[in-house]
């Protein structure tokens, strides 16, 4: 059986974006690719596991475009840490490879006009496990946490790098948005 090596899944990214501009149309036609790319685990290397302990997570770059658009990430979370309530300003598919990550999803109650203000109101829960991919809009507000005992990875496909797209992370009890960045490991 040959694998589904980065090289490709990269080839078919770049395909797809080139034939599609809706984001739900991207994400749809690369959710089943990202899960074939996962189930394969020849590509996967022990490194990928590291977790930046300031963070809670860490951030391993497999692959992005000079102009910063169509990211590849290995993701992988501590046990009992995660990313508070985010979004990301473009879109993603996760694809799960190891342990469970649940994810709480959040809708904007307020029209976004006052800087460093945001009313959040949760609006559903899942866990995230191995094999099963999930979908994220620009303007889809989540939180990740790890809740098993062991480290999570997964894989992260996003139409542009999170530090290049202005993303905000959100304090959902105080109702404040700020900047998201974080450390990336290449």
């Amino acid at each position: 059986m040959q694998t589904y090596a980065l090289d490709q899944y990269v080839a078919d990214l770049r395909h797809i974006v080139s034939e599609e501009t809706d984001d739900g149309a991207i994400t749809k036609r690369i959710k089943p690719l990202a899960e074939k790319f996962t189930a394969d685990r020849s590509w996967f290397k022990d490194l990928y596991r590291e977790v930046d302990e300031e963070q809670g997570f860490g951030l391993h770059l497999l692959f992005e475009e000079d102009n910063h658009d169509l990211a590849v990430f290995v993701i992988a979370w501590a046990p009992g840490k995660g990313l508070a309530a985010h979004n990301h300003k473009t879109w993603a598919v996760v694809s799960g490879i190891e342990g469970q990550e649940h994810e709480t999803n959040y809708a904007r109650q307020d029209d976004g006009s006052k800087p460093g203000f945001a009313d959040l109101t949760m609006t559903a829960e899942e866990t995230l496990f191995p094999g099963k991919a999930v979908c994220c809009m620009p303007e889809d507000i989540h939180s990740v946490w790890n809740n098993g005992e062991e480290v999570a990875v997964s894989l992260h496909t996003y139409g542009r790098h999170l530090n290049h797209t202005g993303r905000s992370v959100f304090d959902v009890a105080s109702k404040t948005e700020s900047p998201c960045v974080v450390k990336v490991k290449d």
